[in-house]
Order: C-alpha cells, then sequence, then structure tokens
C-alpha cells in the first residue's frame, strides 16, 4: 500500500534551523521569524524530574522556583524588574524530562535579557530565608493541587501504572519530601544536573543567527563546566497492566482512565505513527472513539487522550468523563470499541482526515517563536537535529497497512492500566 501523500511545506516560508555549538559543546538551536518581531529566548536543562533520587522527589520543581529568587549579582526581584522594564515577559517549567527557562522580549533588548537569563540560572543564590519562605510556596502550590479531584485521578493512574519508575512519581513532590529537602541537598542537585552536556540553548523569532550566536560564545554559558553523566539511568518504562478503582470527595462526573507505555521520544517515526494514530482514536468529532461514545451512544461527555512523548518511554494517557450511573456501561464498552478498531486497518478517508489535521498542527506550531522553542527544546537535549518539517516526512512513512500492524496494537486494552474513578458517597 502507498505511502501517505501530504502536502508540502512551501520551503520559501518554511523556517530554517540552524544548529551550532559553544566551545564547550552546548547546543544552540536558531529558528529565524523575520516578521515575528520579538526573540524567544530558551534554555533548557535535563534537570527534570525523572533524574531526583528518592529523597529528592520534588526537588526539581522547587528549584525551578528559587532560581527566581536571586543570583550573585542579581537581587530577589531584580530578575523580574529588568526583563518587564525591557518590556519581556519570563516563564518557566518542569516536566518529566527536562526544566527550561524562557523570555520573551523585543529583539532589541535579546542580548541583555540573556545575560540576566543566563546570571539567574546559572548562578542562583539560594539564600537559606529565601529558601524557607519559596517551600512554603511551593507547599501551598501542592495542597491546591491535592484539593482538585481530578489531578488526584490523574496522579494516582501514574503511580498505579508506573509502578517504581521516576514517571509514576508526582512532580510537586509531597508534603513530606518537600519538608525534608535542604539547601544543600538543592545546591548538590543544580551541580550535578544544571552543566554542558545536560543544557541546550534555543533562540526563535527575529533573530541574526550569525551575530547572535557570536554575542553567545562570549558569555558565561560558553565557558560553563561540563558535569557528568548520571549514574544507573532508569531502563525504559513498562507499565504494569489492571484495573484498579478509586473514590474521590467533590468529583462531579466519574471518570474511565487508561495508560499505555510506548516507544520513547527518539524513535521518531514511531512517535509520528502513534500521533496519527491518537488522531483516529479521540481527536474530533469524527474519530473512533468520539463518534461512538459520545456522538453514536452519548456515553461520555469529554473524551481525552493525549501522548507524552518521554525519554525512557512515552506515555498514552486516555480519560473518558461519564455519569457515575453509567460508569460500568464505559467499563464494557470502551475496551471493547478498541477491540473493533484494532481488527481491520484504518479506512482511507479516516486517516485523510487525521494526516490533514496533523499538517495543519505542525504548519501552526511553525509560525510562533514560543511554540517553536519547545518543540525544538526537548530535541537538542536529545542530540537530535533535524529539519523543522522532519515531522512531515515521518508521517509519509506510514501506510494503513504500517500502522494496523506496528502502531495500533499498542493501543491494545489488556496492555493498559485502567483506573476507575467515582465520586465518593457524601457522609
Amino acid at each position: 500500500m502507498a505511502r501517505l501523500k501530504l502536502p508540502c511545506l512551501n520551503s520559501a516560508t518554511t523556517p530554517k534551523f540552524h544548529h551550532h555549538s559553544l566551545a564547550n559543546g552546548i547546543p544552540v538551536g536558531y529558528v529565524p521569524l523575520p516578521e515575528a518581531g520579538l526573540i524567544c529566548l530558551d534554555l533548557w536543562s535535563a534537570a527534570g524530574s525523572r533524574w531526583e533520587t528518592t529523597t529528592e522527589t520534588g526537588l526539581a520543581h522547587f528549584l525551578e522556583h528559587m532560581v527566581f529568587k536571586g543570583s550573585r549579582r542579581l537581587a530577589e526581584g531584580e530578575f523580574d524588574w529588568r526583563i518587564e522594564t525591557l518590556g519581556g515577559t519570563s516563564n518557566a517549567a518542569t516536566g518529566l524530562d527536562d526544566v527550561h527557562f524562557q523570555v520573551v522580549c523585543p529583539a532589541a533588548a535579546a542580548k541583555e535579557a540573556l545575560g540576566l537569563l543566563t546570571e539567574l540560572v546559572l548562578f542562583p543564590s539560594f539564600q537559606d530565608k529565601a529558601f524557607a519562605l519559596e517551600r512554603l510556596v511551593v507547599q501551598e502550590e501542592l495542597k491546591q493541587t491535592l484539593d482538585q479531584p481530578d489531578e488526584v485521578a490523574y496522579q494516582e493512574l501514574l503511580k498505579r501504572a508506573c509502578g517504581a519508575h521516576s514517571y509514576g512519581r508526582p512532580i510537586l513532590g509531597t508534603l513530606a519530601s518537600l519538608d525534608a529537602l535542604t539547601v544543600d541537598t538543592m545546591a548538590a542537585f543544580h551541580r550535578r544536573l544544571y552543566g554542558a552536556g545536560r543544557l541546550a540553548v534555543v533562540v526563535s523569532g527575529a533573530v541574526a543567527p550569525e551575530m547572535f550566536h557570536e554575542h553567545l560564545e562570549s558569555g558565561p554559558l560558553s565557558r560553563w563546566a561540563s558535569v557528568s553523566p548520571p549514574q544507573g539511568v532508569e531502563p525504559r518504562l513498562r507499565i504494569q497492566p489492571g484495573h484498579g478503582h478509586l473514590k474521590l470527595k467533590r468529583l462531579e462526573c466519574a471518570r474511565l482512565m487508561a495508560c499505555w507505555a510506548m516507544p520513547p521520544a527518539a524513535e521518531r517515526t514511531m512517535v509520528a505513527g502513534l500521533d496519527l494514530a491518537v488522531c483516529l482514536l479521540a481527536e474530533g468529532r469524527c474519530s473512533w472513539l468520539v463518534s461512538r461514545l459520545r456522538e453514536e451512544l452519548d456515553l461520555v461527555d469529554e473524551l481525552d487522550l493525549d501522548l507524552i512523548s518521554l525519554e525512557a518511554g512515552s506515555l498514552a494517557i486516555l480519560e473518558a468523563s461519564c455519569t457515575p450511573a453509567r460508569l460500568h456501561q464505559l467499563e464494557r464498552l470502551l475496551p471493547q470499541c478498541l477491540m473493533d478498531w484494532l481488527g481491520q486497518p484504518p479506512q482511507p478517508q479516516a486517516l485523510q482526515r487525521a494526516c490533514r489535521q496533523m499538517v495543519t498542527r505542525v504548519c501552526f506550531g511553525l509560525e510562533n517563536a514560543g511554540s517553536m522553542a519547545a518543540h525544538v527544546g526537548p530535541s537538542l537535549l536529545r542530540g537530535q537535529v533535524t529539519p523543522l518539517d522532519r515531522q512531515l516526512a515521518d508521517l509519509q512513512a506510514w501506510t494503513a497497512t504500517t500502522l494496523h500492524t506496528r502502531v495500533m496494537p499498542l493501543f491494545a486494552p489488556w496492555k493498559a492500566h485502567w483506573l476507575s474513578v467515582a465520586p465518593a458517597e457524601l457522609e
């Protein structure tokens, strides 16, 4: 069967990806978007919660907070004041694999903003008083999360499905684990993971790569020392199949959730096939599960299937909500719908619909400096340097037959860990 035929991106308008390395090997990706007007500076580190030891749960996210509390040359609050005075904004996020710190600012202010960002991330001060106060802030964030039944159910699913693997531990940590952390522990974590070999930089927007790279080469990042690779890296993720039950107070709707282990992010062609499968299954009213369970049977209120691309094995997480009275029916019909889907290759019309949705998503992501940086950063950390439209080429590697034989079986219901979540009865 012929491979997929997708519309090609216009080579004249497709952003070009420029890859350089600093003197110490830190990769830098540049994506010029001349019409953007703004520049996005994104500093990435392979220092997400996956790299915590069992006594450091929650430390990666806590460190993200503490970075903004000042550095050797920046007083607490000074970074935010100076970035905003330049007309910029800043943000940060901690994930399972990585953490990144981002500044978006006018092009004229980019060099000054870069100096502020690298100073903040590379040289955090970790003062005792600020540490104690920010621990309370992080613990309050955790308490708010624990007060949200949907979040509790999601984390419980990961815990049961992933077992002892770090992907099953909460990024925010626990109240007890946060209480046990110290300034010295955080400083050691920073020294261990925030070094050349675990850092990457993305600059997207109104940037001239050669001129900006010369400036970056003269800064502290190019002289930053390397760190040793972590010892005893975890094996590939394995999901523990099964079906659990959970009751939660203040839950408005019942939930049926499922979690599958998928190929790691480095297997780009497989990930593209997984994206197609997710689109076929659960994106849009015409997708397989939505059309049957919501449009035809009116059994579910919402249905989502997310693919989380990760280094040690990706995760596919399904969540379907319904009234509590219909949860048992959903437990029976949703796996059956998956079995029906596995029975034959996708129909040409369904596959074409999914392909066009994927192309639209890729093209939209190429237009925004922030989304571009989010796409490029993790790839640079993994040492993958590819054209920005590589995802479309990866999609074209698939046929209905190969999807049916290599990708769709990964979504078999018996390979998942299922969790039924129902509202607890009021006392």
